[in-house]
């Protein structure tokens, strides 16, 4: 099993994912995620965003329904999860499921449309997602990699590619989320 500060991040997604807060992730918590994060954004079921999140979300669905629901009961339980991070947590594996969700995403809080996230778009975009606003500025402080006061695209994606590659738990990928440990 996943071991250290790869399972305390992987434990940390699983209950944003986890909506409906079954022990699951099933595809209707990723639906609900998407509509939450939308709604929290304002944007309408006409919005070329509203569609491209949904269809990224989708894709993830089910890219991880086929590598991770090893019982086919269309739900991913936490120790499936763990078991899938322990066969895919590296760099190298993440760009076919998570490059279309990070741009979606980055797209949706990107409200300028200015290529950029200012801190306060990222922290809204972890509130969306059910953060607390301290933990949201945390994420928004760890991922400006090059100091400019602003998060790219790249950044935005490297950022969370390393949230499930890297063990260190002082690394800045490790606070994407917030911090891992609350005091």
């Amino acid at each position: 099993m996943v071991a250290g500060v790869i399972a305390q991040k992987s434990d940390q997604w699983f209950n944003l994912a986890d909506v409906n807060g079954n022990g699951y992730i099933e595809e209707d918590d990723l639906r609900q995620l998407a509509e939450r994060t939308l709604t929290h954004f304002g944007y309408s079921k006409e919005s070329p965003k509203w569609a491209r999140l949904h269809e990224a979300y989708a894709k993830a669905w089910q890219i991880m329904y086929e590598l991770t629901d090893t019982d086919k009961d269309n739900r991913i339980s936490r120790t499936e999860f763990q078991g899938y991070m322990d066969r895919n947590a590296k760099p190298s594996t993440a760009d076919g499921l998570l490059r279309p969700i990070t741009d979606a995403e980055f797209d949706v809080a990107d409200r300028d449309d200015d290529g950029y996230l200012s801190p306060d778009e990222y922290a809204e975009l972890l509130r969306a997602f059910g953060l607390s606003t301290r933990d949201a500025r945390t994420g928004a402080r760890s991922i400006d990699t090059d100091s400019d006061g602003r998060i790219s695209r790249e950044e935005y994606f490297v950022a969370c590619r390393d949230l499930y590659s890297r063990e260190a738990a002082d690394d800045r990928s490790s606070q994407v989320f917030g911090p891992l440990t609350r005091t």
